[in-house]
């Protein structure tokens, strides 16, 4: 005869792995050579003022905003994994429901494509941009330029890899009760941000309609927050949908006002219930 605790055991594990019925998970791996070299004692022993290229224990071999760039590239792909899914608890990685996989795609694509034009793009210019920061730090060239690797070297360093996966949670985190806390506590955090989201987007029509500000750009927070109810929230509330397309609907301190009544953050018995008990 089984056991009722392994039966309970068993019933966990298949409600926390019907997250895959929903969507998956997302991780963009991303690195950029570091574009700098170890400081060294010698390298401050200069009179006055330190050289702009010195920084805390190392040394810039080329302008910060050349290092930016990529940054950013990689900080637009992972801000739409946020904006079209939630922040996990797995290895940086991020919930994207079946909704939202499309438009994620051709985002995260759009923006791996840019970071590879610039890493080509990069690399053409590397001997020139390394000859202009010499040439603009001529005084120091002897401490910078045995510093610079080669071209293959410094290609190998750009990485910008996407994975799509749907991970065994259980497996993840070694004992199973803790993988049911870790997964609820998401959960109800991630269904309390999208609450909070949409009371942020109904105070914003408030004062919009108190300033005689509505505009089409007001507009469209609610329609993108219409967008974000209909594919992230996995607790398939009624009454919040049903306030967010009234307030599309009828825009007004009324509709606004409903809106907040009904985004109040979820119970976390709640939470459980539907995700894992039903």
């Amino acid at each position: 005869m089984v056991s009722s605790a392994i039966l309970e055991k068993e019933a966990s594990v298949k409600g926390i792995d019907r997250i895959w019925d929903r969507g998956v998970l997302c991780q963009i791996q991303g690195g950029v050579w570091s574009m700098e070299a170890r400081l060294h004692p010698s390298d401050i022993n200069v009179s006055g003022d330190l050289p702009e290229f010195v920084k805390l224990g190392s040394k810039k071999l080329l302008p910060a905003k050349v290092k930016s760039r990529f940054l950013n590239t990689l900080g637009r792909a992972r801000n739409a994994a946020e904006r079209y899914g939630f922040p996990f608890f797995i290895n940086g990685s991020y919930f994207v429901p079946f909704e939202n996989f499309e438009q994620l795609k051709e985002s995260v694509e759009k923006e791996r494509g840019a970071f590879f034009g610039y890493v080509d793009a990069f690399i053409d210019k590397y001997a020139e941009q390394r000859e202009e920061y010499l040439e603009t730090y001529s005084s120091h060239k002897n401490s910078l330029i045995d510093h610079y690797p080669s071209v293959e070297y410094v290609r190998s360093r750009f990485k910008f890899e996407v994975v799509y996966y749907a991970a065994n949670i259980t497996s993840v985190v070694s004992d199973d009760s803790s993988a049911e806390d870790m997964y609820l506590s998401w959960a109800v955090s991630a269904m309390n941000s999208l609450r909070e989201e949409a009371r942020q987007v109904a105070d914003a029509i408030t004062s919009s309609i108190d300033n005689g500000t509505m505009d089409g750009r007001s507009m469209r927070r609610v329609q993108g927050l219409i967008e974000r109810v209909s594919a992230l929230d996995m607790l398939d509330d009624e009454d919040l949908r049903g306030a967010t397309m009234a307030l599309a609907g009828s825009p007004s301190k009324f509709t606004a006002n409903q809106l907040k009544n009904v985004a109040t953050d979820v119970n976390p018995m709640y939470v459980r219930r539907v995700l894992l008990d039903d």
